[in-house]
């Protein structure tokens, strides 16, 4: 059968790999993070999760929203990959210490009399200068070969969180734990520049052209502003409880979105494994392409429907089994919070549609949507519902940018 259909092998290999990495890694992952939570209690477990998606909102920045048009590129214009990897190398790596430096600005600015906050942040906010090596992993997706940077990935993943281990038996702090954070993206950064050295070319080789500069960032400035937007608006409910509850309430509600994201994984190897392959249809079969894409989209809602139904019954007994009853405010936001799940999934696959047909700015749009309508929500529904009242606002708005505004414009209808 692979014989006759060699692409579908290609795909079931790289789905299998992706399942592989996302499984071990959700599986290993929630063990620390549920000791984690319990070792650190409420306030310090917020606390990190404050600082994390504070790096989050400004790390978007410094990716210049190049994955998805350097991997398009990479595909279409292989004859240049030298040229396109070396020039999307470098402007991840200025844009990543700049982000970093505004980084420490704003922490310094909204924390002045917090000393841990300002040493957490630049200590973990440094894994933004090492992340302009992801561009070797956008090679790999381009030629559907991700395994490798699974096993970069993972087994730096499993060694450090190993160490996580053993620091949480020995009693760390936070400080601590946020080096190691740094470490594992200091790691992965050297293990693929080894790998893809291997495998590939050096690095040497790669070249900086400022024409290809320019088109990169003509192509990308849609995308860093929908990036942006994208995290900000999932993200700035963290910073938006810190502030207006407090870091205990941060820490409560960062496991409702731990588990809620556990289940995020299933659209987005999906999209990542198929739509490399799906995209070479496109310019020889148009309505082949169109007709893929759609059984794509179909199938992850359809996953994600099921998902959420079931977790919804779930979500006290697996709060209850996975944190504590320390964390059990959490449930209840986690049964609302699930549902955002089934519209991420619509964003994962018609983000990908949208830049194939060269319409980011329709992503730009919805992401920027997101922010006006969840900013909002998040500021009169958390003071009064709390937690569940950042949840509603994450559901609302998800719902109205990835699919109601999408049903408004007639090329996404």
């Amino acid at each position: 059968m692979f014989k006759k259909y060699p692409k579908l092998e290609k795909i079931i290999v790289n789905i299998s790999w992706l399942f592989f990495d996302k499984i071990l890694r959700m599986g290993i992952g929630l063990f620390v993070v549920m000791w984690l939570a319990r070792y650190l209690g409420p306030a310090e477990f917020g606390l990190l999760n404050f600082v994390i998606a504070l790096v989050s909102i400004f790390g978007v920045f410094s990716t210049l929203g190049l994955k998805g048009i350097v991997v398009r590129d990479l595909i279409d214009h292989a004859e240049s990959e030298k040229e396109i990897l070396g020039t999307t190398f470098i402007l991840r790596l200025f844009s990543g210490i700049f982000v970093y430096l505004l980084l420490l600005s704003t922490i310094f600015i909204i924390k002045p009399d917090d000393t841990l906050s300002k040493i957490l942040v630049a200590i973990y906010g440094a894994s933004l200068i090492f992340k302009s090596v992801e561009v070797i992993a956008f090679w790999f997706e381009s030629q559907v070969t991700y395994k490798y940077v699974v096993w970069v990935e993972n087994t730096t993943f499993m060694i450090l969180s190993l160490v996580k281990v053993i620091m949480i038996w020995l009693e760390a702090d936070l400080v601590q734990f946020a080096w190691v954070m740094l470490l594992e993206s200091v790691i992965v950064a050297v293990a693929l520049l080894i790998v893809y050295s291997k495998l590939a070319s050096s690095p040497k080789n790669w070249q900086v052209t400022i024409t290809k500069a320019r088109a990169l960032l003509k192509n990308c400035w849609p995308l860093i502003i929908s990036s942006a937007a994208w995290i900000i608006y999932t993200r700035v409910d963290q910073i938006m409880i810190g502030e207006m509850l407090d870091l205990s309430a941060v820490g409560q509600y960062s496991v409702a979105i731990k588990i809620s994201e556990m289940v995020n994984f299933v659209p987005m190897i999906i999209v990542f494994s198929i739509i490399p392959i799906i995209s070479k249809s496109r310019k020889n079969d148009r309505e082949l392409y169109l007709k893929q894409f759609q059984m794509t989209y179909d199938l992850v809602v359809g996953l994600m429907l099921l998902t959420a139904f079931i977790f919804t019954f779930m979500s006290t007994w697996l709060v209850q089994l996975l944190f504590g009853s320390e964390y059990m405010s959490a449930a209840s936001a986690l049964s609302i919070h699930i549902w955002s799940t089934i519209f991420i999934a619509m964003a994962t696959v018609s983000g990908k549609f949208l830049l194939n047909e060269g319409l980011q700015k329709i992503t730009m749009q919805r992401h920027l949507l997101g922010i006006f309508i969840n900013i909002p929500l998040n500021y009169f529904l958390i003071p009064v519902y709390g937690i569940e009242g950042a949840a509603w606002a994450s559901l609302a708005s998800f719902a109205l940018c990835n699919y109601f505004y999408d049903a408004l414009t007639s090329s996404t209808r």
